[in-house]
């Protein structure tokens, strides 16, 4: 049957409607609340203390602060992984805190229940994770006169966001970008990102042949949302859509990724860097990890069992000019 030229003009429209209302990119906003002083510092990270002892999460899920008890020439603000909780960088905070370093590591909305099963955690959003930024950000305001925020995963997506809309940071490292998905195109994960945020969320396991009994720490969640996920590479794009039109508002990026990811993007997470590199004054540094040196997508917590911290730490602290001996 020949499809009428007006019938095939109506049909294009409802499909280029249909396309533009599906890949539309959500609105995320963040409004800054530093803190003023130490005390300041203290009494917002009191508060957000206070707020979680609320929720049913488990000794290793809440937000964590090392201090000296004054404000330090340099504070470092760690964001965990999706999955994961504040417990996922403790042990690197602690070398950070050893050399004269304040230390917070923000929770995510919905991350460390006791519950590994909990229905909740696939629900964090993109602005979730935005927000877990911004209130490690405005605590660290008032411990530090330099701040450095380091992201891993999905939360160096949020990292690099702030990057694009925050003054006051200092340094950033973003390690394992989680932009998009390794293996499959960006343009069709995007595509099926738009569907995904606008179904009812599903569970994956991360390994469906051993699922609650994966391997590792028993403060991460063993599955992961289909709309937190989603939600994730919307953030994503709203990122890359903005890499030329944004300048980079801290004073240096570093990208670290490492060539075992099986999860990031890679590729796009370079030619990011590039475009970033070109459009900016600020110094944009990438490097990766070669595969034999057998680093994870997860190359902070000690206690997954494919963990390679004996290598990851000190290139680490290494971008981000940091000697790991303590201050005598």
């Amino acid at each position: 049957m020949k499809i009428q030229p007006s019938l095939a003009l109506c049909l294009s429209i409802f499909l280029g409607l249909l396309a533009v209302y599906f890949l539309r990119v959500r609105f995320f906003d963040s409004n800054p609340h530093p803190a003023k002083s130490f005390a300041d510092a203290m009494e917002m990270f009191d508060s957000l203390r206070a707020q979680e002892k609320n929720l049913p999460l488990r000794p290793e899920g809440d937000s964590r602060l090392l201090h000296h008890g004054h404000k330090t020439e340099r504070v470092f603000v760690l964001l965990h992984g999706l999955t994961n909780c504040p417990e996922q960088f403790v042990p690197f905070a602690k070398i950070l805190h050893a050399t004269g370093a304040n230390v917070v590591i923000p929770r995510a909305k919905y991350a460390g229940y006791a519950d590994r099963l909990n229905n909740l955690q696939g629900l964090q959003s993109g602005q979730d994770l935005i927000d877990q930024a911004a209130i490690g950000l405005d605590i660290a305001s008032g411990l530090g006169e330099n701040v450095s925020l380091v992201g891993l995963s999905g939360s160096a997506v949020a990292g690099l966001w702030m990057a694009q809309h925050r003054e006051g940071i200092s340094q950033m490292i973003l390690i394992a970008p989680f932009f998009s998905l390794d293996g499959v195109p960006a343009p069709l994960i995007d595509f099926m990102a738009a569907i995904f945020v606008r179904i009812p969320n599903f569970y994956q396991w991360w390994d469906s042949t051993k699922k609650e009994n994966l391997p590792g720490p028993n403060y991460a969640y063993p599955r992961f949302g289909t709309f937190s996920m989603a939600d994730t590479i919307l953030l994503s794009r709203d990122v890359r859509r903005n890499l030329t039109s944004k300048p980079l508002k801290t004073d240096r990026l570093t990208f670290l990724i490492t060539a075992s990811d099986k999860a990031a993007n890679n590729t796009l997470t370079k030619e990011m860097a590039t475009t970033l590199a070109n459009k900016n004054l600020t110094p944009v540094l990438l490097y990766e990890f070669p595969e034999s040196a057998r680093i994870p997508h997860d190359m902070i917590d000690p206690n997954q069992p494919d963990a390679n911290t004996v290598v990851s730490y000190p290139k680490l602290l290494e971008l981000l000019q940091v000697n790991d001996r303590a201050n005598p």
